[in-house]
This record gives structure tokens, C-alpha cells and sequence, in this order.
């Protein structure tokens, strides 16, 4: 084990002894700093097992106007945009009112992502999010590895949401001014039904990306050159007692691509189950990028996409508020594969 993986192995270890979030106020201030990490290893085909690591550090700051208003500044960073040579994740400005919703304005994702239902998992392989899964195992096909609806976080955006009621929740961002795309426009809706036995969640959400240039969701997807791209995202999520079941979707259709098709459609569902200190999980995932017929702009010929179905289950044991470990197992396409590891964080 090399010298970053033993250090990152150490933070965890001193996480996992137990610690205390930086979390304090003073007068009209309040501060916040939250992080977290995984360590852990992935097995594809009963090969040589693959060292995997994910982590990410927010920081906080409010400051209280009366007690239903407050401005703040959000900073983190994560593994992810580490890895990618990028050193924010989010870095914005905020203004809440209890009564009415939150603005935001800065470096960060847009509301429809923000808003977007995940399918229940258990494991640390981020399947609701940049799989760590799909990144590791190389499957060398084009994959829409998530159902929520996303512009990047890259570029300069304004979210705008409601509060959340009875009625639901709305959002909306205006985004631009960055190398990927010209503009974004991204709104989205979601209600919540906490109460009773039966406990639900809708959400659904469309985004417009004004002429894309060379924009990449994912590093392991194809960078997107076009007219234009459209969005549809929804989904569900219901609890009964222990058991959280889920199912979503997300279209995407871009005009007129250039040399390889990045769009299609990725449908998931997924349940889980939580028995005292342990969960479980089923999920099951299905990306199609072969939906549409496109035509290259410049050579004129057809091009192709890849259907992929992953398999994932996952069993989760948490120790205390700070620890927990976990293993993961299934397949992705053709490629059957098994992960462990242990999360800790404060």
C-alpha cells in the first residue's frame, strides 16, 4: 500500500474511533464543516481486486438576520473533482427564508439535480451519483449511469426553490457562461407525503442546454457536441415501516451530436430494508443509448449506441454514528464484480 492510500487509510481509521462535527455558533454566526470517507476494495471477474476511495468535505457559514432569514457561503470538495484536476465542488452564496425558500448563487449543481430522488442503495459505490461502479470496472461502452436530471456544476447558476409543503416544492436555475454550453435552463417539482403509514415522494424535473461544446457528464461517457440537449427526469419513492422502495427514470435527447451519441434513456428500481444496525438493498439498473438514429454532422453515418444492465446488491452494517461497513456484489453488462469497504465520516 502506497503512501496516500495508507494516510487516507489512517484519516479513516481516527473517524471510525468516533469524532464530533465542527459545528458552532456565536452570536448571529453559525459555522458547519462535515466530512466523510470510504476506503475499500472492488473485484471485477474474481481478478486482481482494485483499491477504491471516495470522500468529501463541506464547509458552512451562516449568518442569522432574524430567526426565519439567514445569508451563508457553502464550500466543498470531493474525490471526484479531485481526480478530474478540479479543486470545487460547490462554492456558492445563499439567502433562505423559512417562510418562502432559498436562492443560490455560484458553483454548484442545478435544482433539478438537488431535487432528484435516488433509488434505494445501501453500499458506497455512489450508484446515484458518478458511479464509482461504472468508473472502476471500464466497461468501454457509453452509459448514463444515473436517473437524475444534471448541467454539470461547473458554471456560474442561480437555484431558486420554494419551501417545502403540502402543496410541493418547486425550483428552478438559470445557468451559463462557462467553455461547456452556452445556457441551461433546469425547473423541477417534488412532493413529499411524510406522514401516515405509508410514506412518498414524487419528483419530477426537464432541463434545456443551449449548443453543448465538448460538455461531459461523466468520465466515463462521451463528451457531447450539439444543437442542443433536453432532459425529462422523474421519479418515486415509497416507506412502509423498514422497507424504502424506489423507481426512476431520466430521457435525454441532444440535436444533431457529433461523433458519438451520448443520449438514450436509464430506467432503475430498487428496495431496501432496515434491521436494526444492518440494511440490505436490491437495485437494478438499465441504460440504453441506442434510441434515436443519429447521423454525424460531418461524416453523415449512423451511429451506435450500447444497452447496459447492472445488478447490485447490497448489505450495510453500521457501527456507530460515525462507522459502518459494507459489501456489494452483481453485475454490470457482462462483468460480475464484488466490493467491501468501511465509511466513516462526522
Amino acid at each position: 500500500m502506497n503512501m496516500k492510500k495508507t494516510a487516507l487509510f489512517t484519516i479513516m481509521c481516527t473517524f471510525a474511533t468516533g469524532a464530533n462535527a465542527l459545528d458552532f455558533k456565536t452570536g448571529n454566526w453559525s459555522f458547519k464543516l462535515d466530512a466523510d470517507g470510504m476506503v475499500g476494495f472492488l473485484e471485477p471477474k474474481r481478478e486482481k481486486p482494485i483499491f477504491i476511495n471516495d470522500w468529501d468535505v463541506k464547509g458552512q457559514i451562516f449568518y442569522n438576520l432574524n430567526r426565519t432569514q439567514r445569508f451563508g457561503t457553502v464550500y466543498s470538495i470531493d474525490a471526484d473533482c479531485v481526480e478530474d484536476d478540479e479543486y470545487v465542488h460547490d462554492a456558492f452564496v445563499l439567502f433562505e427564508d423559512r417562510n418562502y425558500g432559498r436562492a443560490e448563487f455560484g458553483l454548484t449543481h442545478s435544482i433539478a439535480r438537488k431535487m432528484g430522488l435516488g433509488l434505494p442503495d445501501v453500499g458506497y459505490l455512489r450508484i446515484n451519483n458518478k458511479s464509482i461502479l461504472h468508473k472502476k470496472l471500464n466497461l468501454k461502452k457509453v452509459l448514463i449511469s444515473d436517473t437524475a436530471a444534471t448541467t454539470g456544476h461547473e458554471v456560474l447558476r442561480l437555484n431558486l426553490a420554494t419551501v417545502s409543503t403540502d402543496y410541493g416544492q418547486y425550483g428552478l436555475s438559470l445557468s451559463g457562461g462557462g467553455d461547456d454550453y452556452n445556457y441551461a435552463i433546469d425547473g423541477a417539482f417534488k412532493i413529499k407525503q411524510p406522514h401516515g403509514k405509508i410514506k412518498s415522494a414524487y419528483y419530477v424535473a426537464v432541463s434545456y442546454m443551449d449548443k453543448p461544446e465538448k460538455y461531459t457528464e461523466n468520465s466515463f461517457s462521451p463528451d457531447v457536441t450539439a444543437d442542443w440537449r433536453g432532459q425529462i427526469a422523474t421519479g418515486i419513492n415509497l416507506q412502509y415501516n423498514s422497507f424504502i422502495w424506489g423507481l426512476s427514470g431520466r430521457l435525454i435527447y441532444d440535436k444533431n451530436p457529433i461523433i458519438k451519441t451520448a443520449d438514450g434513456f436509464i430506467a432503475g428500481t430498487g428496495i431496501s430494508y432496515d434491521l436494526l444496525k444492518s440494511s440490505i438493498s436490491l437495485t437494478y439498473l438499465f441504460s440504453d443509448t441506442n434510441l434515436w438514429t443519429h447521423r454525424d454532422k460531418i461524416t453523415n453515418e449512423k451511429m451506435s449506441g450500447d444497452n447496459i444492465h447492472t445488478i447490485l446488491a447490497s448489505f450495510r452494517y453500521k457501527y456507530n454514528e460515525y462507522a459502518s461497513v459494507f459489501m456489494s456484489g452483481g453485475f454490470a453488462d457482462t462483468t460480475p464484480f464484488f466490493a467491501v469497504g468501511i465509511k466513516a465520516g462526522f
